[in-house]
């Protein structure tokens, strides 16, 4: 048997849950609505299909590694030279690599929890001890208790503002008060993959505060409201000697010359971009007006998917709601995630919520 670290052991590989394709053949249903990975139900735009199928062509050549046509348009989209930019293979990715860069033994790693799963598998990767803290009462990141949790050991705090998978957001007063309590050698990553979704606030001030502060890098990707979840590309926003730094742990031509392609014509259409964030919202007032309605305990979003309560009975729920070709994500206890469809996706998911909600 292989000698597995110790660290690692534990762990269990990420699976994900089943696909459009396998839930039609095992339940012989026509009609599947996957709610269960906070994609956006819309395909690319479709200039941005039409230069992934020209690219196709030269994929026998290996990717652009410094991503230069993308690091130029992304360098104007967001407003910052492009030295202070790092693409990787989806923002997970650049979590992970950072992770490598940062942990080893006698190191921690503090992040909010529940949140994004890979925080707890990248303490596991990059051999730091897990500093978990838990969310307030609220379901809110508890910001306060996250600074008391770190310590002189701790190397990288990770930060998901809104929260996954509870939509939950702190405004950027609060953050960039955390931000500036943490210890100068501390990384602070400010995990922003949801970021264009936030109703509460009409910017983020997170890039600042990765200009302003080398122990600050923000995490953003294409996997969302792009609609490139199925080609892996995100970027980090930080400085350049912190950047250098922790793209020593990153293998070469990780971000595949296809991606690079689609992201960088995705970035001409930021009036579509607005119509998907509208298209968003209306989803998600669908959705908690029919929670509010029947009576479902849940949690108000910023974000593409909602934090919600089935009761004791979640999991049979949940199957249920499979076999009928609606497929969410069985999250911690009693609570779920729905990640918000299209209007005939979330109608079906409601109407197959109340069936089963009848029956379990």
């Amino acid at each position: 048997m292989p000698r597995i670290r110790p660290e690692i052991e534990p762990l269990k590989p990420y699976l994900g849950g089943p696909g459009i394709e396998e839930v039609a053949r095992l339940y012989g249903v026509r009609d599947v609505a996957k709610l269960s990975a906070n994609e956006t139900p819309l395909a690319p735009f479709p200039e941005v299909q039409e230069v992934i199928a020209a690219a196709a062509a030269d994929i026998n050549r290996y990717p652009d590694l410094r991503c230069v046509d993308l690091t130029e348009a992304m360098s104007k989209a967001v407003g910052v030279p492009g030295e202070f930019l790092w693409f990787g293979a989806g923002s997970s990715a650049l979590l992970t690599n950072t992770a490598r860069a940062l942990g080893g033994p006698g190191r921690s790693f503090v992040y909010p929890w529940p949140s994004f799963v890979m925080y707890r598998v990248n303490a596991a990767l990059g051999g730091a001890e897990a500093v978990e803290v838990p969310l307030d009462e609220t379901h809110s990141v508890d910001l306060e208790a996250m600074s008391e949790a770190i310590r002189a050991d701790t190397t990288l705090v990770y930060l998901c503002n809104p929260n996954n998978p509870t939509g939950t957001y702190r405004t950027q007063d609060e953050v960039r008060k955390f931000v500036e309590q943490a210890p100068e050698d501390t990384v602070v990553v400010l995990d922003e993959a949801y970021v264009e979704f936030v109703q509460a606030e009409s910017s983020s001030q997170a890039v600042s505060m990765a200009l302003e502060r080398p122990n600050v890098v923000v995490a953003r990707t294409f996997s969302k409201i792009y609609g490139l979840a199925g080609l892996r590309i995100g970027y980090f926003i930080g400085q350049p000697d912190t950047l250098y730094s922790l793209r020593k742990a990153q293998i070469p031509f990780t971000v595949n010359a296809l991606a690079q392609t689609a992201a960088l014509a995705a970035l001409d259409f930021p009036e579509r971009m607005a119509e998907r964030y509208e298209m968003n919202r209306r989803g998600v007032e669908q959705l908690e007006s029919a929670f509010e309605d029947r009576g479902i305990e849940y949690v108000p979003t910023q974000t593409n998917f909602i934090w919600f309560r089935l009761g004791p009975k979640t999991s049979d729920a949940i199957q249920a709601l499979l076999e009928r070709g609606t497929i969410i994500r069985l999250m911690i206890g009693e609570w779920t995630r729905v990640t918000v469809g299209t209007r005939a996706e979330n109608d079906k998911f409601l109407a197959d919520l109340g069936r089963v909600l009848a029956e379990v």
